[in-house]
């Protein structure tokens, strides 16, 4: 079999297969730093106003009962109150600077995420497109949350112990081995949950994948009888789910409740020793009392980041999924806006393997249109006619020749500008939720009625359209879900022709239609010859191909007939007859075959 060519390296690749430069993302991040920044400090002055309440306690015990100075109580509780206040501010700030974050996230990355992941769904249609938006829903909730300030706060705790030093150093002492203690069990929580969070994720992304595929495909399963089947699958699926979560959740109780065990009991130790100093006239009441709260304070971001850990897993898990879907398909390079082409085309050896996948599909495939000129693709299943279908509009990208519209590389064309210039009708039709006219406009908002309606006069779909219950103001339901495969196909084609294309790639246009379809689709290529629209028709049907200017055969992923239509379709006809003389040889397929014989063949 053959295998891809591998001299050209993909799109976003170097050489040796490794990504080039930042994505998108990471240069999303790398700019918010400053933002970063600006919450570390808000965090310093957090974790230092916390102080007040323990020194409060502190100077009121030890100060202010002593003295019986009512001057001093006022003062210390003016300033304390002042403190607090500001202490609600930064914390109210450091806040509404994560959501503002996470706003900002949601402006600079979500519409570009969705045009990638898009892309990369049209590339490996099996991949899932909503994965992507659900990944960033979870970084963008980790980025806004209280797992991040938790780990903000974690390196602030040893403020608190150098204050319990400078109580005494017996609960400072006490608090630092109870922070490394904290510490190594957060490591080891973060060791025991990594692998069943990890699986957990995976499982659950086939499992919503499982979905989703099963409602794309609900008629089947309906007229089959096939939901138990699929509901026994999807509980299998969802056992496995299930257990890496309770895995991973039972692990992670098991360490919470001994860490908080390990927390209080430190806390009782500072607060028994306090005493026992505090007998031996080392440490005074009011040490005693600011030691336990500054213990509970700067023990408590630990104990925070193991409950956490699962929000912080989530999120990196999310992070990685999101760089290796954006590295999976790069940003397109084409950045200038080139003139109207006047449609002249250029296949030069084409090479295209799925990724993934080391076997080619097209091989060296080559042709040339003039403006204006219709070309006829024929050919057996899997010969890689959609795949090239798919090449000539810049769905997929070659791993190595390329096809040129007017002499400007189809892939790197950037992509609003060139679907002005492009009509494509795909094998299996997709229509968006919305009225017939936006469907036509091609989702356009405030597209000109004229043109609408001329691109459905010229498709030959305008008659079929007026007779809708609202005519092109007709909602058609998710998918087109309140039309016929037929009508689907005619507003498709209709589609194709919006906004007065030069290059239209149909494929399979008349596979869902009946005779007065099949005759507007005639009518329509007509149309589009007269236009001087160059035009990619696959089809198997003769009374489409019946008004082409070439035909090529496609077999095995090799152009295997190239040529003026009636010269290619004679040799056919000879080829067919051949076969049909010698019983014995392998018969040619049989739509081929039959294409050019007498009888509308």
């Amino acid at each position: 079999m053959a295998k891809a060519q591998t001299g050209q390296p993909q799109a976003g690749q170097s050489r040796s297969g490794r990504p080039q430069g930042k994505t998108f993302l990471e240069e999303a991040i790398q700019t918010s730093r400053r933002v970063f920044w600006y919450v570390f400090l808000f965090s310093l002055a957090v974790n230092l106003l916390m102080l007040v309440v323990p020194l409060y306690s502190l100077q009121v015990m030890d100060r202010v009962i002593s003295s019986q100075s009512m001057e001093t109580l006022a003062m210390l509780s003016l300033v304390v109150v002042g403190s607090l206040i500001v202490l609600g501010i930064f914390t109210g700030l450091r806040s509404l600077v994560l959501v503002q974050l996470g706003e900002w996230f949601d402006r600079k990355i979500s519409s570009r995420l969705l045009m990638n992941s898009l892309s990369a769904t049209a590339v490996m249609p099996g991949s899932s497109g909503s994965q992507s938006l659900r990944d960033f829903a979870t970084l963008k909730a980790f980025l806004t949350g209280a797992a991040l300030s938790t780990l903000f706060d974690v390196p602030w705790a040893f403020i608190y112990i150098l204050v319990l030093y400078a109580i005494h150093p017996v609960p400072g002492t006490i608090a630092l081995v109870g922070g490394i203690i904290l510490f190594i069990a957060a490591l080891f929580n973060e060791k025991a949950v990594k692998s069943a969070l990890g699986e957990a994720n995976e499982q659950q992304i086939r499992s919503l994948n499982m979905v989703e595929t099963s409602a794309r495909n609900s008629e089947v399963i309906e007229a089959m009888g096939m939901m138990d089947a699929i509901v026994t699958n999807w509980q299998e699926q969802n056992k496995l789910v299930v257990a890496a979560q309770s895995l991973a959740s039972n692990r992670s109780a098991v360490i919470s409740a001994v860490v908080k065990v390990i927390r209080m009991l430190l806390q009782i130790a500072v607060t028994g020793s306090g005493a026992y100093l505090a007998i031996h006239n080392e440490m005074t009441f009011g040490g005693i009392i600011a030691g336990g709260i500054i213990v509970a304070r700067a023990l408590a971001p630990f104990e925070q980041s193991i409950a956490a850990w699962s929000s912080i897993a989530g999120a990196r898990k999310a992070y990685d999924r999101l760089q290796q879907k954006i590295h999976m398909l790069p940003e397109r390079p084409g950045t200038i806006d080139l003139p109207a082409p006047e449609g002249r085309l250029s296949v030069e050896k084409l090479v295209y393997a799925p990724p993934g996948s080391q076997v080619a599909v097209l091989k060296g495939v080559q042709f040339a249109l003039n403006p204006g000129e219709a070309l006829g693709i024929i050919g057996p299943s899997a010969a890689g006619k959609s795949t090239l279908a798919k090449l000539m509009v810049g769905v997929y990208k070659a791993n190595s020749g390329e096809v040129r519209l007017d002499s400007a590389d189809v892939y790197t064309w950037k992509r609003d500008q060139f679907g002005k210039f492009v009509g494509y009708l795909p094998q299996d039709v997709e229509l968006f939720d919305g009225t017939v006219r936006e469907n036509l406009a091609r989702m356009q908002k405030n597209a000109p009625d004229e043109e609408v309606i001329a691109a459905a006069q010229v498709s030959g779909a305008h008659d079929m359209i007026l007779r809708l219950a609202q005519g092109y103001d007709t909602p058609i339901g998710i998918g087109g879900s309140k039309l016929s495969a037929g009508q689907r196909q005619r507003i498709g084609l209709a589609r194709a022709f919006y906004g007065k294309p030069k290059f239209m790639v149909l494929d399979e246009p008349n596979s869902n239609l009946d005779e007065a379809g099949e005759n507007a689709l005639v009518a329509a290529l007509k149309n589009a010859k007269a236009l001087g629209i160059t035009t990619v028709i696959i089809s198997h049907r003769p009374a489409v191909l019946g008004f082409v200017d070439k035909i090529m055969v496609l077999r095995d992923g090799t152009v295997a007939e190239f040529g003026k239509a009636q010269e290619v379709l004679a040799k056919l006809r000879g080829a067919a007859q051949g076969a049909a003389a010698q019983p014995s040889q392998p018969a040619q397929p049989p739509k081929i075959a039959q294409i050019g014989q007498p009888g509308g063949a």
